[in-house]
């Protein structure tokens, strides 16, 4: 195996082997782009999948058979995400009571604004009312651009999740013949590195799935203790909220800081509180970075963070918050891939977080 790499590497330049790649490279970034339709649902149903597939397989043991086995536990999942939704819908409910006081405080804060930028700037009327018109106008521009936007997204997010079921169902149905699929795409010899890779992958992705939905729960359960300890009102609702965006790994537990935040600083008794929700975000965001996720998720999982920004990025550019989710543990499962692979070692090194010299 090893002398057969050794002569592939004599046989062909590397400038044809870079050349190659980016081609390649190039070409699947296309294919991301235009076929995100498709491969998006897949995805994420890939990721159930393999999610699933212990609980079904302990079914299975029971005598209940495959189908009725898939179809209890895609119950079983519809009945936590229902009691997920009830729970954050409640607690929205009694926050949404206040954002008539939030807005009207942030027309008082905004008006306080444009007065000390008058006395400061030294603007006229007229010129402040020539840029609120001027604002408006691109507000009013681009309230149809974002309208669309929002109506695109909520018609895929009902089209994922009608059509997420089904492949999830199809998936773990018909696991074995993918699996004999591979073994048939390569060489006999190669049998026992697929059945490798294949039992790799399968393991790291659980890991990673059963691992951040550990983590999501402790971050809930942390974020709100903090916030009901400095007396900040719907403290369950915005616990809960920044621990769901935690799976939009780095930046996810950040965006959801923001809306206690701006929440505190609005209709908050003293500049204190706002810095209390700091802390508490601060002190969660330590310990799950540093403790937490190490801990749970384990070492097999991790990557390289410059790659984990730079998946985040991609994905984001390529398929929204869905990439952004998606393409962490995308990036977790080519490491996998890559270092069992002669010739891709490499590459699996550069996505790994393991430094060698």
């Amino acid at each position: 195996m090893k002398h057969h790499s050794t002569t592939s590497q004599k046989k062909y330049p590397f400038w044809l082997k870079s050349s190659v790649t980016l081609i390649g490279l190039s070409l699947l970034f296309v294919i991301l782009s235009y076929g995100k339709f498709i491969l998006m649902p897949i995805a994420f149903a890939a990721f159930f999948s393999m999610l699933l597939n212990p609980v079904v397989t302990k079914l299975e043991g029971w005598k209940l058979g495959r189908a009725p086995s898939i179809l209890l536990s895609l119950l079983l999942v519809l009945i936590i995400l229902t009691g997920i939704i009830t729970l954050i819908s409640a607690q929205f409910v009694q926050f949404s009571e206040r954002i008539p006081e939030v807005t009207e405080r942030l027309k008082t804060v905004t008006t306080d604004g444009i007065e000390f930028l008058e006395e400061t700037v030294g603007l006229s009327e007229e010129q402040r009312t020539n840029y609120l018109e001027q604002g408006l106008t691109n507000l009013i521009d681009k309230s149809g651009q974002y309208a669309g936007s929002v109506v695109g997204a909520t018609t895929s997010a009902f089209t994922l999740m009608s059509l997420l079921p089904i492949f999830v169902f199809f998936m773990l149905y018909y696991k074995e013949m993918y699996q004999t699929f591979f073994k048939k795409l390569f060489e006999r010899n190669e049998n026992k590195t697929i059945d490798g890779v294949l039992v790799n992958v399968q393991e790291v992705t659980q890991n990673y799935l059963v691992g951040l939905l550990t983590v999501i729960g402790i971050l809930a359960i942390l974020n709100t203790v903090g916030l009901l300890l400095i007396g900040l009102e719907h403290a369950i609702f915005f616990g809960v909220f920044a621990s769901l965006l935690a799976i939009i790994p780095y930046i996810g537990i950040i965006i959801g800081a923001l809306p206690p935040l701006l929440f505190a600083l609005l209709l908050g008794d003293s500049i204190i509180t706002p810095l209390l929700v700091i802390a508490v975000f601060g002190t969660v965001q330590f310990l799950e970075g540093n403790f937490i996720s190490p801990r749970i998720v384990g070492s097999k999982v991790s990557i390289n963070p410059f790659m984990a920004m730079l998946a985040l990025i991609i994905g984001g550019e390529l398929w929204g918050i869905s990439g952004m989710i998606l393409f962490v543990p995308l990036i977790g499962i080519l490491r996998v891939v890559f270092e069992q692979i002669d010739d891709l070692k490499p590459y699996g090194y550069l996505l790994g977080n393991r430094i060698e010299y």
